[in-house]
């Protein structure tokens, strides 16, 4: 069998005559979904839930640090939603996770799970390597970044505040860049001006901005299960631009780094605090630990690797479900493997375009939610955008 990937649409649900395995990402059940199991049912297909992170368990939302939670309309929403995520979960005959913290969570509902790790995109390698080629290492100043995205990652930033004060006071020559919604705080004294922040960028400006940083930090608390489930993906990112990540000790983490070789482990504060200071100091390791970290995400993390064990664990998957009679896929003739062996060459033929990820628009949304999930839900969903808009006027305390 042929590996061909489609993406479902409703128009296309009545003619689903040619899907073996459907996988459902970030999706909710809704009347939709419902839709699209009665046809997997009707072919005898088989439903696949790929979990990259940990929103089906509504025991985790004590853990989200979300300030917009403090709006009980965003908070009952989105437990909501986690249970909608659980029951599509369990509605499916197996998972795809990204971590193996994740695969275990899934194991406890008894659903047969795979773990695949995340990849990054051909079109994210180009966009790096031409970030590469752009970066100055003149040394100074050392920038230290944190790419923390959203303010769920706060707990995460202040267990290695009092490290960064202390590094910043220590080195005149560093500076602290933030690129997110985090909030730093204060107590900087007299560091404070060598703190820059940067807004949440779209992920194809991320490349430019990682090739800047001379070291960079992916910290986790470790009794979160929600920052436990986390996957990789920071060191993945920056070492595709060959800058060094220092990083909490998560099984994601442990995977991907050999501390002191392609990036350093710190659980404790004393840990942060002599990764940075080597790194600092050493110029020459930066730059050798970078070229490490670039290296191994090139052998494991791309999508020619990717994508051929995702072809063995969809074999497998058929095997394990073996009495759906599913044939065995043939590797050697995917198409999209064959594309991803051109090392990149046309990897804008395999790119998102700007209009697919634009999609769905907020009007969209708002029909698809009145549709699918009802009025109730659209009104709450209304509320809840009208509230972020008003943030800047009206912040969460």
């Amino acid at each position: 069998m042929d590996c061909q990937i489609h993406l479902i649409t409703e128009s296309k649900i009545s003619n689903m005559n040619w899907q073996d395995i459907v996988i459902f990402h970030r999706v909710t059940e809704d009347a939709l979904t419902d839709r699209i199991f009665t046809a997997i049912d009707r072919l005898g297909g088989l439903a696949l839930m790929d979990v990259d992170d940990y929103l089906f368990d509504s025991t985790a939302y004590q853990w989200i640090n979300s300030p917009d939670f403090q709006d009980p309309v965003r908070a009952s929403l989105y437990q909501e939603d986690m249970l909608r995520f659980r029951n599509l979960l369990q509605r499916c005959h197996g998972a795809l996770a990204s971590t193996h913290f994740l695969a275990q969570q899934v194991e406890k509902l008894n659903i047969p799970v795979w773990v695949h790790r995340n990849a990054f995109s051909l079109e994210m390698l180009a966009l790096s390597k031409s970030a590469q080629r752009e970066r100055q290492n003149s040394g100074k100043p050392i920038i230290i970044g944190y790419g923390s995205g959203t303010p769920t990652h706060n707990r995460d930033f202040a267990m290695i505040k009092p490290v960064l004060i202390k590094i910043l006071e220590k080195y005149p020559s560093t500076e602290l860049w933030l690129a997110g919604e985090i909030d730093p705080g204060k107590e900087w004294g007299s560091s404070a001006d060598r703190v820059k922040q940067y807004p949440l960028l779209p992920w194809r400006e991320l490349p430019a901005l990682l090739a800047r940083f001379d070291i960079n930090l992916a910290p986790l608390v470790a009794d979160n299960p929600f920052s436990q489930s986390k996957s990789e993906i920071k060191y993945v990112e920056a070492g595709l631009v060959k800058t060094p990540t220092i990083a909490s000790p998560t099984e994601a983490f442990r995977h991907a780094i050999q501390s002191s070789h392609n990036g350093f482990l710190a659980e404790t504060t004393d840990d942060w605090l002599k990764a940075l200071q080597t790194l600092i100091e050493q110029r020459d390791l930066r730059i050798e630990i970078g070229e490490q970290a670039y290296q191994d995400v090139i052998e494991r993390y791309h999508p020619a690797v990717r994508s051929m064990e995702l072809m063995k664990i969809l074999d497998g998957i058929n095997q394990a479900f073996s009495t759906r009679a599913f044939e065995k896929i043939d590797t050697s003739k995917s198409a999209s493997v064959i594309a991803f062996n051109q090392q990149g060459k046309d990897y804008h033929e395999l790119s998102v375009s700007h209009e697919l990820e634009s999609k769905p628009s907020l009007i969209q949304r708002g029909i698809y939610s009145l549709r699918y999930r009802g009025a109730a839900t659209l009104l709450r969903q209304i509320w809840i955008q009208i509230r972020r808009w008003l943030v800047p006027l009206f912040p969460f305390k």
